[in-house]
């Protein structure tokens, strides 16, 4: 793989399910062997009105992430802990072959706590 390594296997112990809109709702699909590091945050509108901003960071390698070939774009979301979270960006970082995805995301709904 051009001398870059994929992401060591021991590294990519999180899954999530890829939520795409289609024309009857959204398509499912589990992403196994990826890395997820989440963000906490709580954002203060006003005294009493506080809105959870949450956000991740998926890593999913091209060689070692599954399913082989999945592609991410902003306005798909992911599920992950029994929460939803908007994917905002997406990046596929490559040299002669995609090495792998760095995908942002922000919790949808963030009701106020």
């Amino acid at each position: 793989m051009n001398g870059v390594k994929p992401i060591p296997a021991e590294l990519l112990t999180d899954s999530a399910v890829l939520l795409t809109p289609s024309g009857s709702g959204y398509s499912r699909e589990t992403l196994n062997d990826v890395r997820i590091i989440r963000t906490s945050a709580i954002t203060d509108y006003s005294a009493g009105r506080t809105r959870d901003c949450t956000e991740i960071v998926m890593y999913f390698d091209c060689v070692n992430s599954a399913p082989y070939g999945t592609e991410f774009v902003a306005g798909q979301s992911l599920e992950c802990g029994g929460e939803v979270f908007e994917i905002v960006s997406a990046e596929l970082f490559s040299g002669e072959e995609p090495h792998h995805w760095r995908v942002k995301a922000r919790k949808t709904g963030g009701e106020y706590i």
